[in-house]
């Protein structure tokens, strides 16, 4: 009833200062009744009220400060946002933006709202975005530019996420095309001057972001060739632009679109840098991991750009590591001690240290030059450990690896006092051989006392069982023997001696969570509680190698337009890769294995198997892998022990 009274006012009051905060309380409201089926008539019927007064003064709603707030919830409203997501499509974390950019992943943002928004007015939601659009046509170039109403149309754009139609209806309003709604075709070089200019605008280049992240594949490939073709590296030096131009490398999908972004950005590595658009040469660093082409050439580029002839050449990994710092200083740089190292130097070895040896063989001898001080600084730092962590599931081999372990010896409790050091010691007690692991659990014991006094190193220490080699050594060095035995056994008979990364155990390995989802559960059960720390999984970087072609294989270029074939577990065929090979093409075998979702089958050539013998195989390697995980506990119920005595009956129930 009281918005019933006030819906042809509903405008003015969502505009005032004031009213404003009581007309999204009141929309708040109506959300909390969505799931009532009672009730939706009645919210259905008010809604449609509510969104023509707004559309019919669209323009000033959209600019003002206050109503846009009130119309972006009104839009989450009939799309059925739930209420505690409302603020992702609110407003845009650039620091988010940044993280998924160069994670390595292609999803587009809002692939999944058409399945999760459950309880919105699809219908409503369309002629009410077509109704605002058709009543501010002739305002569009000032809502393009201006702060709020960019907002809203960013809004506008992630809520019509993965509906294609409605986007490119959407996009060709906005870029100047609406005669047919078909931005798809037209001819993007008539506006390019037009749209280039606009970059410079800060509204402008968030809502083109925006537009690229979301648009059909169709669309996205024109904008590439017809508008921004020619003039990437002129956007990317503007301080707006040079974020469009991130988010058209993220979004590249084949090895031939990112080709045409190397043609005119490859050239130009140094120059980026030297203007301080550092985001964007990370952006290809990781764009060219995901899609598996070009990375010579920029490893090698970077490289370049960062040394001098008079400076040697172990240096570049100092000078990424400080990046900001040393493009400010250069020629009187030297290695500054208690300063935090560059966010994007450090996002930059990450990719690095995920591409083949051999493209990479300079950057890891750049880290090992480092002398021990460094390294240790280095382990201290939020994104430097996660540098070493990174290096640690890298493909450089086991012997380099083991010389930075020798670096680290005697600081394993100094450096486990740090939140993100802790993952770091973690990852290299995971990586040692027997001895060594032994040496990293001696120090954590000596510094038990502080480090029991941390939230994170809690987990640590259960993690490692240190207080079971403080009562029991000789138990602890038991159940690591067995664990590695089962370990050793579990590599020969299933082929992984040569495609396992040095820093991952057999649990992580069959651990159905990513990463980071990992590292952000720690970190979430450390908030809430001390004493269930100890059930948080280790974060792992998990690197899938692919197979090598012979020497006469074709170069990376040609091989990289070809779809990479993700063997989580089974790479390479047990064979070494040739180290002077520069190839990513896979070799074509007779079978590949591909562990799927389900654990139930294996794929191979294109052909589906699902024999019991298959299925006992799998079945094998999780009771293995169960066996590996009980062999350091120190309480077992009843149900472990009989699994440990009887896995068989285990896998049978399984």
């Amino acid at each position: 009833m009281f918005l019933r009274s006030c819906i042809q006012s509903f405008a003015v009051i969502a505009m005032d200062k004031f009213g404003s905060h009581v007309a999204e309380a009141a929309l708040k409201a109506l959300a909390t009744h969505l799931e009532d089926d009672t009730s939706r008539v009645i919210v259905e019927e008010i809604l449609n009220r509510i969104c023509k007064v707004i559309a019919a003064d669209a323009t000033n709603v959209m600019c003002s400060c206050y109503g846009s707030h009130v119309l972006r919830t009104l839009l989450c409203l009939c799309k059925g946002v739930p209420f505690d997501s409302l603020q992702d499509f609110h407003m845009t974390k650039r620091s988010a933006v940044l993280a998924e950019r160069l994670s390595g992943g292609s999803s587009r943002p809002g692939d999944q709202n058409l399945t999760s928004f459950q309880h919105g007015f699809p219908d409503m939601f369309k002629t009410f975005v077509r109704q605002m659009l058709q009543n501010a046509k002739n305002d569009i170039s000032t809502l393009l530019t201006e702060k709020n109403s960019s907002l809203v149309l960013q809004t506008v754009l992630k809520l019509s996420a993965g509906d294609d139609d409605e986007l490119n209806h959407i996009i060709a309003v906005l870029l100047g095309y609406d005669e047919d709604d078909t931005a798809q075709k037209k001819d993007y070089s008539e506006q390019k001057n037009k749209i280039v200019a606009l970059l410079e605008d800060t509204a402008y280049s968030h809502l083109l972001e925006v537009i690229i992240d979301v648009a059909p594949e169709e669309l996205r490939s024109n904008m590439l060739i017809g508008t921004l073709k020619g003039a990437l590296f002129a956007i990317s030096s503007h301080h707006c632009g040079n974020y469009v131009v991130q988010a058209l490398i993220s979004s590249a999908k084949t090895a031939d679109q990112m080709k045409q972004i190397w043609e005119e950005l490859g050239p130009n590595i140094k120059e980026l840098l030297e203007l301080g658009k550092s985001g964007v040469v990370a952006s290809i660093l990781a764009a060219c991991q995901r899609l598996e082409t070009n990375r010579l050439e920029i490893s090698e580029a970077l490289s370049a750009a960062l040394t001098s002839d008079s400076e040697p050449s172990d240096s570049i990994v100092a000078h990424i590591l400080f990046l900001e710092n040393f493009l400010r200083e250069k020629s009187y740089w030297k290695w500054p001690l208690g300063v935090k190292m560059s966010v994007l130097g450090c996002l930059m070895l990450q990719s690095i240290f995920q591409y083949p040896h051999q493209y990479i063989r300079q950057y890891v001898a750049s880290l090992l030059a480092l002398d021990n001080d460094q390294i240790l600084q280095i382990a201290k730092d939020p994104g430097g450990s996660r540098v070493l962590e990174a290096f640690l599931c890298s493909s450089a081999t086991t012997k380099r690896k083991f010389k930075v372990f020798a670096k680290l010896q005697g600081h394993y409790g100094e450096i486990a006092m740090n939140p993100s050091g802790s993952f770091l010691v973690e990852k290299c007690f995971t990586a040692s051989n027997f001895s060594h692991k032994e040496a990293i659990v001696s120090e954590l014991l000596a510094m038990q006392n502080e480090l029991s006094r941390t939230r994170h190193a809690i987990h640590l220490l259960k993690k490692l069982d240190v207080d079971r080699y403080s009562r029991r050594p000789d138990q602890w060095r038991a159940a690591q023997t067995s664990k590695e035995t089962t370990q050793r056994e579990f590599q020969a008979e299933f082929g992984l001696n040569n495609s396992k990364p040095v820093g991952q155990s057999i649990e992580e390995l069959f651990s159905p969570q990513s990463p980071a989802k990992k590292r952000k559960q720690k970190e979430k059960t450390d908030k809430t509680t001390t004493a269930d720390a100890g059930t948080t999984k280790p974060e792992s970087f998990q690197k899938n190698t692919k197979g090598q072609k012979s020497a006469k294989a074709m170069s990376e270029g040609e091989s990289s337009s070809k779809k990479p074939v993700s063997m989580p577990f089974l790479n390479d065929g047990g064979k070494r890769k040739s180290p002077g090979f520069l190839s990513d093409k896979p070799i074509p075998k007779k079978q590949k294995h591909e562990r799927p979702s389900d654990g139930r089958r294996f794929v191979g050539d294109g052909s589906s198997v699902g024999t019991p013998f298959v299925r006992h195989n799998v079945k094998q390697k999780q009771s293995i892998a169960e066996l590996a995980a009980l062999a350091g506990k120190d309480k077992l119920t009843a149900g472990e022990v009989r699994k440990l005595l009887k896995p068989e009956i285990s896998a049978k129930g399984a």
